[in-house]
């Protein structure tokens, strides 16, 4: 298991730096290039696996929103806020839905995928308000993104339905303003929250890995018996494939700190 994350981390840091070559157009409202490098169509996930793990996303991050209300600096912040939230809450309602619709409870649906991203929250627990915003806002974007894109091997119904739940807007508009107008006041807050950005790149990545099937990915039968050896090397071949579509997103994860002035 110690080679295999070794492995993980050593794929990480060649990413990271391939990435920082990616040329940022002067800063105006961007959104992440689709290169569409890498045809997940094939890696998709069943519904009931690919609409459990992202519901149970979406549900943890209202959980989040909610639960930092109260340590909102003013009471504006706190009623928009309180807005961006209850949007977020209708994504996981329309997932649930989505879920429901299929035959299929959507609590036994999140369940397997509980334990998982729970542990990749407590990992990225920020210490005060704006480090839990701005880790929700780059999280939140990055993770849309992936299941947007993971999203083309559902049928078109679904996949419809999954872009239009993921498409509302108004937490990434309002934590944008937000953290503008915050550092502005109080320009110790970049560096410390420009840290923080930097360092949720890497559990993000570990967490949407989860979400494929390493043994799918590199072409091996599931039944089949590996060695430890035989699965690192399973491993690091799945990781190769995802290589240009995760360079993609570190890009998205750089345009994304760059949009509120911070450097990735």
């Amino acid at each position: 298991m110690a080679g295999i994350l070794i492995s993980v981390f050593d794929w990480f840091k060649r990413l990271r730096h391939q990435a920082r070559n990616l040329s940022l157009p002067a800063r105006v409202e961007r959104t992440a290039r689709n290169t569409e490098a890498v045809d997940l169509k094939p890696y998709t996930p069943e519904p009931k696996v690919f609409l459990g793990q992202l519901a149970y996303l979406q549900l943890s991050q209202f959980e989040i929103l909610t639960s930092e209300l109260k340590y909102s600096p003013n009471t504006q912040y706190k009623a928009e806020l309180s807005e961006a939230a209850a949007k977020s809450f209708e994504k996981y309602r329309a997932i649930s839905k989505k879920i429901a619709a299929l035959g299929i409870d959507p609590t036994d649906a999140m369940d397997p995928y509980v334990e998982r991203i729970e542990t990749f929250h407590s990992r990225t627990n920020g210490i005060d308000w704006f480090e839990s915003l701005i880790k929700v806002y780059l999280v939140a974007g990055l993770l849309d993104d992936f299941y947007r894109r993971l999203a083309i091997g559902l049928d078109p119904i679904t996949r419809a339905d999954v872009e239009k739940a993921l498409g509302d807007k108004k937490f990434e508009v309002f934590a944008k303003r937000v953290l503008i107008e915050s550092m502005a006041e109080d320009p110790t807050l970049s560096h410390r929250l420009a840290l923080w950005g930097r360092r949720l790149m890497g559990d993000v990545l570990l967490e949407l890995r989860a979400a494929f099937d390493n043994r799918k990915l590199a072409g091996i039968a599931k039944s089949k018996k590996l060695t430890v050896e035989q699965e690192r090397e399973v491993n690091l071949a799945s990781y190769s494939k995802l290589e240009p579509l995760v360079t993609e997103l570190i890009g998205a994860h750089t345009m994304r700190m760059d949009a509120v002035g911070l450097t990735a």
